[in-house]
């Protein structure tokens, strides 16, 4: 009973020590947030790099957040507790420190890589940029496939295999570039 009535005094706690660090930007900072907080809590990265759209001018930062970690699901044993997850996101420089912060703290930007970029756009029906990024999936496929793989099998059957392979997906990422330009968007 004492250890439940310890957790619930722990959680605003927790949340606040959070809530006072929106952005993390040196090693120091992360330090000093991680030493506040308990040395069992579970941490986690998120590996979906965030951008804020059309801003050229970014500088990368460390958003933490707290998240509930389940540990023995579906057995007799499960159990929920707080967990730290850092996310990195790119926010606009100069900017004030608000508007940094207030940048940091959406969960709703689209990821910085391709791949988690295009699923963003095409779960919400955002076709061509969705099927843009795509296509450049398909292009580094190729490259890696046509020129990275082929390499260490360039005198056998398998090197030239692995071209034609990747001539078929370039073939690919020029069909998806093309639809990506004529393609309807989606009305929401």
């Amino acid at each position: 009973m004492s250890e439940q009535h310890n957790d619930s005094e722990a959680a605003p706690r927790l949340r606040a020590a959070v809530a006072a660090a929106p952005m993390i930007d040196t090693v120091g900072e992360l330090r000093a947030l991680l030493e506040q907080l308990p040395d069992d809590m579970p941490l986690s990265l998120d590996d979906h790099h965030r951008a804020l759209p059309g801003e050229p001018d970014q500088v990368h930062t460390i958003h933490p957040r707290l998240v509930a970690v389940v540990s023995g699901l579906a057995t007799e044993a499960e159990s929920k507790q707080p967990g730290l997850m850092l996310t990195q996101v790119y926010v606009p420089f100069p900017a004030k420190d608000e508007e940094q912060a207030a940048v940091a703290s959406r969960d709703d930007l689209p990821a910085y890589g391709e791949l988690p970029r295009a699923a963003y756009h095409l779960e919400r029906g955002e076709l061509r940029p969705g099927l843009k990024d795509v296509a450049e999936v398909l292009e580094e496929l190729a490259h890696l496939v046509g020129e990275v793989a082929a390499d260490f099998t360039e005198h056998d059957e398998d090197g030239s295999q692995l071209r034609v392979e990747a001539k078929r997906i370039t073939h690919a990422a020029e069909r998806v570039g093309k639809l990506a330009d004529t393609v309807e968007e989606v009305a929401e």
